[in-house]
């Protein structure tokens, strides 16, 4: 049975793609990069902001700056540059109802993700929220899963399950010995997520409710 569901939040509670497209899209202008497609960027919606940057060529003396210009932009007017995918709070709640500790496991910096959950008023449909830490020392999606399995002291990984759009929530929760339930509504395909090795793939909301009941 599961007990414990771990949500990611960009790609699967929010669609982020326009605040955060844009603010990569302004930090990268400022290095020279110019993008004018804004979708081009979709790649780096869920993974470490750190690899994003790296990925689109910022040279790795230059990461920590290319986050402060991000931030310049994302803080004041990304943030908000986002909505709730329908079905959300209705997955959310019948879960609670279920009885599932439900838990927010997302790469973004923990600060950022309270902000944007407390914004949608979906903060109080979780029992427990944990993103990045201000240290970097929990970055990676696999870092962010470990520290919640530990915090929660859960020895049997066979009652957690990870819920995420991208090969990166896959990738985090194989690391850590847990399943994943992949999404198809975010930003990652039912391709990478089955290469991945995700053990489940949903198409709706609802579907990740009833299938999540079911195990």
């Amino acid at each position: 049975m599961i007990k414990y569901v771990l949500v990611d939040l960009d790609g699967t509670i929010t669609n982020s793609e326009e605040g955060v497209t844009k603010s990569i899209q302004y930090a990268l202008h400022h290095y020279g990069i110019e993008v004018e497609d804004c979708k081009q960027l979709r790649k780096y919606i869920g993974p470490p902001i750190t690899w994003s940057f790296a990925d689109a060529g910022i040279p790795t003396e230059k990461v920590d700056e290319a986050i402060e210009k991000y931030r310049e932009r994302y803080n004041k007017y990304g943030i908000y540059e986002a909505y709730i995918y329908d079905g959300i709070p209705e997955m959310l709640k019948k879960l609670h109802e279920e009885g599932k500790k439900l838990i927010l496991a997302t790469s973004k910096p923990l600060h950022f993700a309270k902000i944007v959950m407390q914004h949608f008023g979906v903060d109080v449909l979780m029992d427990e929220l944990c993103g990045a830490d201000s240290d970097r020392n929990r970055n990676q999606k696999w870092e962010v899963i470990d520290y919640i399995l530990k915090e929660n002291n859960i020895t049997d990984k066979s009652e957690v399950l990870m819920v995420g759009d991208t090969r990166f929530d896959v990738e985090g929760a194989n690391i850590c010995g847990i399943k994943t339930c992949g999404v198809l509504w975010g930003f990652g395909s039912r391709e990478s997520l089955e290469k991945e090795g995700a053990a489940y793939i949903a198409e709706t909301p609802e579907e990740v409710a009833k299938l999540i009941c079911e195990l």
